[in-house]
C-alpha cells in the first residue's frame, strides 16, 4: 500500500471540433505506455481506474467515440441553464447540488444532445468517464456508483437507482449498467496485452 511510482502528462484541452474537449487519443496512448513501464518494472496483476472529470464518453455502436468528450469547464452548458434547470431533479432526490459549466454531468448531456440534433440517433451507450478508459481496456461497459454519485443528477442516492432526469432525458436505454467500483469489468483484451506486455485476461475493476 505505497505508490511507487507517478507517470504524468500536461492534461491538454483540444480546440477543434464542435466544441473544447479532451484529447482521449492522447490519453489512451499515454496509458498504454505508462501500463507497458509499469508492467515492465513492477509487474501488473490487476488495474483500477480512478479519474477525476465530471463527465462522460458516448459510444457509437463499433465503439468509437459518438461525439468528443466535452470538457466539462467549458461555458456551453450554462447556456442552456433554463431548459435544463426545468427538468432537473431536485437536491432531496439526487444530494447533487446545482453547479456552473458541465460539472452537472446531466447539464452536460442537455446541452450536448440540443447542440447536435442528429447526436441522439449516434448514441448506442453511455459509460461515466473511468470506464470509458475500462471499457478500451477490456471491451465491455459500466457506469460506476461513485461517478454517477458525484453531483451528476442521474443518481438517486437512496433507491440506489438512476433518477428520474434519465428518462427525461430519454437516455435509459443507452446509459451502462450501474455497477459496483470493486466489481470486476473484464479482462484485458488480447489487443492490449500485446502492447502492453500484460498478460491477456488480466482483471479490471469497475472503477
Amino acid at each position: 500500500q505505497a505508490e511507487i511510482a507517478v507517470v504524468t502528462r500536461p492534461n491538454a484541452v483540444m480546440a477543434d471540433g464542435p466544441y473544447p474537449h479532451f484529447d482521449t487519443d492522447g490519453i489512451w496512448r499515454f496509458l498504454k505506455s505508462g501500463l507497458a513501464a509499469l508492467h515492465a518494472d513492477h509487474g501488473i496483476d490487476g488495474i483500477s481506474i480512478t479519474t477525476h472529470g465530471a463527465c462522460a464518453a458516448l459510444l457509437a455502436a463499433d465503439g468509437s467515440l459518438a461525439a468528443p468528450v466535452l470538457d466539462y469547464e467549458h461555458g456551453g452548458p450554462d447556456t442552456s441553464r433554463a431548459g435544463y434547470e426545468a427538468i432537473r431533479p431536485p437536491f432531496a432526490e439526487t444530494g447533487s447540488a446545482a453547479l456552473p459549466m458541465g460539472l452537472n454531468l446531466g447539464a452536460q448531456l442537455y446541452w450536448q444532445l440540443a447542440h447536435d440534433p442528429t447526436l441522439r440517433d449516434r448514441i448506442d451507450r453511455i459509460v461515466t468517464w473511468p470506464q470509458y478508459w475500462g471499457f478500451l481496456l477490456t471491451g465491455n461497459t459500466a457506469c460506476d456508483l461513485c461517478s454517477l454519485g458525484c453531483h451528476t443528477d442521474l443518481w438517486n442516492p437512496w433507491t440506489g437507482a438512476f433518477s428520474s432526469l434519465v428518462d427525461r432525458l430519454g437516455l435509459r436505454a443507452v446509459l451502462a449498467p450501474a455497477r459496483r467500483p470493486g466489481e470486476i469489468l473484464g479482462g484485458l483484451t488480447a489487443a492490449v496485452a500485446a502492447e502492453t506486455g500484460i498478460p491477456a485476461g488480466t482483471p479490471v475493476s469497475v472503477g
